[in-house]
C-alpha cells in the first residue's frame, strides 16, 4: 500500500526553525515522521526554545549562531568586527577598501583603525604613491629605464636582454619564434623566423586571414583557422561553401501542417495551405466568423474553412435570416417538426398511426389489409387499431392460441388434447367423458 509522505507539506516546513523533518518506518502501519533540532530547540516540531547562550543578545552587530547551548559564535553584518562584533571595521564600513591599488586592508584596534599592505609598485598610507623604480640603478643594468605607474621599463643597450637587461643576448637562444616556427642566426645579434605555412610576423605570431579571398556563398560566414577557413552556412544551406541548398520538405515531411503541401523554394519553403488556414506553417485556423454575416443576434461559431450561424428562437437558415415556421407548433401532437434550412418551411415527421401535412390524418390500418390473424376483426381507432380475436386465441394481432388443456380439465388422469378454440379429453378405460368438448370464447382486445 502507497502511503503520502508525512515530511511533505503544502505551505510551511513540517520542523520549525531550520529543523530537519525524517520520515519514520513502522511494520504495517502509515509511516509517520520526527524532527532533528537545530542546537537551541526542542520538541516534536522544534517550536520550543531551550535556554541558550544567544537568548542574551551578545552579537552588538550581527546575528548569533550557537556552537553549543553555553557557546555562540557571532555572524557579523558589514562593516563591523569583533568577538561579539562590537568594534567597527573600516576596511567594509563604507562598502569600499580604503587601500587602493589593490592592496590588503588589515582591520587595527587603533586610533585610524586599519593599515594597508601595498602591492608592489605602490607605497604611502593608503598606498596612493607610485613607487619610482628607475631610482635604484639595478633596474636596468644595460639599459634605459622609464617609470611607469605601478612598475617600470627597460629599453636594453643592444646586446643586452631581460627584464632588467642584465641578460647577454644570443640569437636563437631561446627561440623567440612562436606557432612552430624556426629560428635562424643571421648575424652576432640578429637572427630572423621561418614561419609554418598559414602564420607570419617577425615571430610568426600572426595568423594569416585565410578568409580574405573566400568562397562562402548564400550568406555563409567565413571561418578562419590555420592555413584554411571553413564556412559557417545559414540553417537553409549545406556544404563546403554552402552552395547547396536544403530541401526542407524533403527533410521535414510534417514541416506544413494541417495537410497543407509543402514545396521547397532556394534558401527555404513555401506551404500551400488548405481552405480554413494561414501562416507560414498553415498553423493558424482562419476565423471565418471575421466575415461573416450572422443575423437577427445570432452566435457566431468558427470551423475549419467555414462557419456556423447559432440561431435564437424563431429564427432559421444559415444566417438566422428566415423565420423558423416550427415555432408556430404546426405538427400534430407527437410528431417532430423539422425546418428547412433553404426557405424556412416545415416538414412533419409523424408518429406511427398518423399521416398527412400536419401529422392530423389517422390512418385507417384496417383497409391495407387486416393486421389481426386467425380470423380476428380489426377495428380501426385514433393512430392505432384493435383486433377482436375468434375464440381460442388471443393477443394484441389474435396472434397467440390459447390452450384450453393448461387449467387440466380432463379427470381421473385422462389426457387433455388442445384443439382450435376449445380441447378434447381422451379418457382412461372404464371411466366416461362427461363433457367430450368443451368452448371457451375468448374475445381479443
Amino acid at each position: 500500500m502507497r502511503y503520502p509522505n508525512p515530511c511533505h507539506t503544502p505551505q510551511t516546513p513540517r520542523c520549525e526553525h531550520g529543523g530537519s523533518c525524517r520520515v519514520v518506518l513502522k511494520p504495517k502501519a502509515a509511516p509517520t515522521f520526527a524532527c532533528d533540532c537545530p542546537v537551541g530547540y526542542t520538541s516534536s516540531f522544534c517550536e520550543l526554545e531551550i535556554p541558550n547562550a544567544c537568548q542574551s543578545s551578545p552579537c552588538i552587530n550581527g546575528v548569533c549562531k550557537l556552537n553549543t547551548l553555553e557557546s555562540y559564535s557571532c555572524h557579523c553584518s558589514a562593516g563591523y568586527r569583533g568577538i561579539n562584533c562590537e568594534h567597527t571595521d573600516h576596511c567594509t564600513i563604507n562598502g569600499t577598501n580604503p587601500c587602493k591599488n589593490d592592496a590588503q586592508c588589515i582591520p587595527e584596534d587603533t586610533p585610524r583603525g586599519y593599515r594597508c599592505i601595498c602591492d608592489q609598485g605602490f607605497t604611502g598610507k593608503n598606498c596612493l604613491k607610485d613607487i619610482d623604480e628607475c631610482m635604484d640603478r639595478n633596474s636596468c643594468i644595460h639599459g634605459h629605464c622609464t617609470n611607469v605607474y605601478g612598475s617600470y621599463k627597460c629599453k636594453c643597450q643592444e646586446g643586452y636582454t631581460g627584464q632588467k637587461c642584465d641578460t647577454r643576448f644570443i640569437p636563437c637562444q631561446p627561440s623567440p619564434c612562436q606557432n612552430g616556427g624556426t629560428c635562424r642566426k643571421t648575424g652576432n645579434l640578429t637572427y630572423e623566423c621561418e614561419c609554418p605555412s598559414g602564420f607570419t610576423g617577425k615571430h610568426c605570431q600572426e595568423n594569416i586571414d585565410d578568409c580574405d579571398k573566400h568562397q562562402c556563398q548564400n550568406g555563409g560566414k567565413c571561418i578562419d583557422g590555420i592555413n584554411s577557413y571553413t564556412c559557417q552556412c545559414p540553417s537553409t544551406f549545406t556544404g563546403r561553401f554552402c552552395q547547396i541548398d536544403i530541401d526542407e520538405c524533403a527533410l521535414r515531411p510534417q514541416i506544413c501542417r494541417n495537410g497543407a503541401t509543402c514545396t521547397n523554394t532556394i534558401g527555404g519553403y513555401n506551404c500551400i495551405c488548405v481552405n480554413g488556414y494561414t501562416g507560414h506553417d498553415c498553423s493558424e485556423n482562419i476565423d471565418d466568423c471575421m466575415g461573416a454575416a450572422c443575423l437577427n443576434g445570432a452566435t457566431c461559431h468558427d470551423r475549419v474553412g467555414s462557419f456556423f450561424c447559432q440561431c435564437p428562437p424563431g429564427k432559421t437558415g444559415l444566417l438566422c435570416h428566415l423565420n423558423d415556421a416550427c415555432t408556430s407548433n404546426p405538427c400534430h401532437e407527437g410528431a417532430i417538426c423539422e425546418t428547412s434550412p433553404i426557405d424556412g418551411s416545415y416538414l412533419c415527421s409523424c408518429p406511427s398511426g398518423f399521416k398527412g401535412t400536419n401529422c392530423t390524418e389517422d390512418i385507417d390500418e384496417c383497409l391495407d389489409g387486416s393486421p389481426c390473424e386467425h380470423g380476428g376483426s380489426c377495428v380501426n381507432t385514433a393512430g392505432s387499431f384493435r383486433c377482436q380475436c375468434q375464440r381460442g386465441f388471443t393477443g394484441p394481432r389474435c396472434e397467440i392460441n390459447i390452450n384450453e388443456c393448461d387449467s387440466m380439465p380432463c379427470q381421473n388422469e385422462g389426457t387433455c388434447l388442445d384443439e382450435r378454440g376449445g380441447f378434447r379429453c381422451l379418457c382412461m378405460p372404464g371411466k366416461k367423458n362427461a363433457n367430450p368438448i368443451r368452448f371457451v370464447f375468448f374475445i381479443g382486445l
